[in-house]
């Protein structure tokens, strides 16, 4: 029996970019990236915002948490956001080959 999503693939990008707006103060000499989290217990993801100022320690901020999504789902995500926001992205606990196909598709 298949199990119904908690979100919305088409939604979750428009929530992901309305979280990052309401964090992202364009401050001078500050650092932002999204970390974009594999959660292996969940077969999901997690994404953050981080902010750094200068001299300072980063603060990270849970935007999204994506249980039960596949890789072909977290890419048609990350490319929705990709189109509002250009920020870096950091990838932590992915397969390497996964790490080099993103790392290709979002120069």
């Amino acid at each position: 029996m298949p199990v119904d999503k908690a979100w919305n693939k088409e939604t979750e990008s428009e929530k992901i970019c309305e979280r990052i707006k309401r964090c992202f103060t364009n401050r001078w000499r500050t650092r932002y990236w999204v970390s974009v989290v594999y959660y292996e217990p969940e077969h999901g993801y997690n994404l953050f915002l981080n902010i750094q100022p200068r001299n300072a320690y980063s603060r990270s901020i849970p935007i999204a948490r994506l249980a039960d999504c596949d890789y072909s789902e977290l890419l048609d995500i990350i490319t929705d956001v990709r189109q509002t926001y250009h920020f870096t992205l950091n990838y932590l606990n992915f397969p390497d080959d996964q790490v080099r196909k993103m790392r290709r598709n979002f120069r």
